[in-house]
C-alpha cells in the first residue's frame, strides 16, 4: 500500500484498512480536538477529529517521522533504577 493508493480509497475504506492493517502509535489532545497517530506499512496518518462530535476533521498521510515526536513522551524510567 503506497500513500497514493491509500488516499484513492474513501474516508470509510481508509478507517476499515486502518482498523485492519495499522498500527496504532498514540493518541494525543489538542483542544477542542483530539488526534490519532497510526502506521499503515511505509507511511504514517494522523487522524484528527473532534472530540464531542466523533468526526473527522483532518487526515494527514506522511513518510516523515516528525509527527512521532508529538506524540512519544519522555518515559519515566525512575522507578526503574534502583
Amino acid at each position: 500500500m503506497t500513500i497514493s493508493c491509500f488516499l484513492a480509497l474513501n474516508e470509510e475504506e481508509q478507517l476499515a484498512l486502518l482498523a485492519e492493517a495499522g498500527v496504532y502509535i498514540g493518541k494525543r489532545v489538542c483542544n477542542p480536538y483530539h488526534s490519532l497517530l497510526f502506521q499503515l506499512e511505509s507511511f504514517y496518518v494522523e487522524i484528527l477529529y473532534s472530540r464531542y462530535r466523533l468526526e473527522i476533521v483532518h487526515m494527514v498521510c506522511t513518510k516523515s517521522t516528525t509527527l512521532l515526536d508529538t506524540y512519544l513522551e519522555p518515559a519515566d524510567i525512575g522507578l526503574l533504577i534502583n
